[in-house]
């Protein structure tokens, strides 16, 4: 007792020295200038993402970094964020572990059909980056942030979004048919894409600065429907749960879904890779022949979470 009682009074004492102290301020996130574009479905972990545009909150670190990082996250085949990154998928939200350095997104919530002015056109909410100098056909379209607006009742905001996105990633630069481009009714930097109906969306560059903005799968094209996995295999040293898997091809390869569910297929079989095909089991990616854009990735399908 002669030992504990003083340790006891001390702690007492200092008490009320601590309560006086200044509470430290909270900081406050803020909010990205340009929102980000999730194409299809998708998921971190437990954390489900469905395809839609997201506002990004930061606090502690740029908005052009918080969009690297969900882009990179987003790619992670397993969901396993690399240290100190934590996830919270209840608020959509990864924190610096040890650290108030964190970010979240929010979905925009685009509506199905957007309630359209008397001229007829659709001002999307937000802004599209584009993350570094590229083009569409012959049109350049450098990096910045663009303003999309959509010209047909028949399409909303999201799906000319995917549009953009596509034609962005497409391999050649060139529009499938019956795409065509041309420069912006106004004048400036973008686009105007059209059908021989007529005149679907324009993507006019608003500023120089993405702010933050981006989107993902960053190429290629997310085939429809999903591969299962019949029991728990793996290729190489990648780990394949049984269950359904989401095929992606890279931008600029050759490959058809059908094409690339056939190699999965014949991976699984021999558990291992024929050359040239290499792995990258981080992302599950396969891509032949040393080239970073032949190929496709797998990752495994989960049910999208209410909106």
């Amino acid at each position: 007792m002669r030992r504990t009682l003083p340790t006891i009074l001390v702690l007492v004492a200092l008490a009320p020295v601590a309560l006086a102290q200044p509470a430290a301020p909270a900081s406050a996130a803020t909010t990205c200038p340009a929102t980000f574009h999730v194409l299809h479905d998708d998921h971190v972990g437990a954390m489900s993402l469905p395809a839609g545009t997201y506002a990004v909150h930061v606090d502690g670190l740029s908005c052009g970094s918080a969009s690297k990082l969900l882009a990179q996250f987003l790619a992670d085949y397993d969901g396993i964020l690399p240290f100190p990154w934590v996830a919270n998928a209840s608020s959509r939200s990864f924190r610096r572990d040890g650290s108030s350095v964190a970010f979240g997104v929010a979905p925009t919530r685009y509506p199905p059909k957007p309630p359209r002015p008397p001229n007829g056109v659709v001002a999307c909410p937000g802004t599209f980056a584009v993350l570094h100098d590229d083009r569409i056909g012959s049109l350049p379209f450098p990096q910045g942030a663009y303003k999309l607006r959509v010209y047909a009742s028949a399409f909303t905001c999201q799906r000319v979004a995917q549009w953009f996105a596509q034609f962005l990633d497409d391999f050649q630069g060139d529009l499938a048919r019956p795409w065509t481009i041309g420069p912006p009714p106004n004048g400036g930097m973008g686009g105007a894409f059209s059908v021989p109906a007529g005149r679907v969306f324009t993507a006019l560059r608003t500023s120089t600065r993405t702010g933050g903005g981006g989107h993902t799968p960053s190429g290629g094209t997310t085939c429809p429907g999903t591969f299962s996995v019949l029991h728990d295999d793996h290729v190489g040293s990648l780990y394949l749960p049984k269950g359904p898997y989401a095929v992606s091809l890279l931008q600029g390869d050759t490959l058809t879904c059908t094409q690339a569910s056939r190699q999965f297929a014949r991976f699984l079989d021999a558990a291992s890779l024929p050359s040239p095909w290499t792995l990258d089991a981080a992302t599950g990616t396969f891509t032949r022949g040393g080239d970073a854009s032949a190929g496709f990735r797998i990752k495994p399908a989960r049910a999208a979470a209410v909106r």
